[in-house]
């Protein structure tokens, strides 16, 4: 079997179209994406956030914190 960066290596070299299938036919392949949170996660976040036990961040500190800065 391929190692990860072999099939990557391949990847990059099909054209824009083969890499579109490739990507088409990748994505069909996870299962669906959750929606995102439930109504408990959304409570306990806000609970969070109003009690000062976390700290929203600004759009600027997000990506210096993730390193895209």
């Amino acid at each position: 079997m391929a190692t990860l960066l072999e099939v990557q290596k391949a990847a990059d070299e099909l054209s824009g179209e083969e890499q579109a299938g490739l990507v088409a036919h990748l994505l069909a392949a996870f299962p669906t994406a959750p929606l995102g949170p439930d109504d408990d996660e959304i409570d306990r976040r806000e609970i969070e956030m109003d009690s000062g036990v976390v700290r929203a961040l600004n759009h600027d500190e997000f990506l210096s914190a993730v390193g895209r800065q």
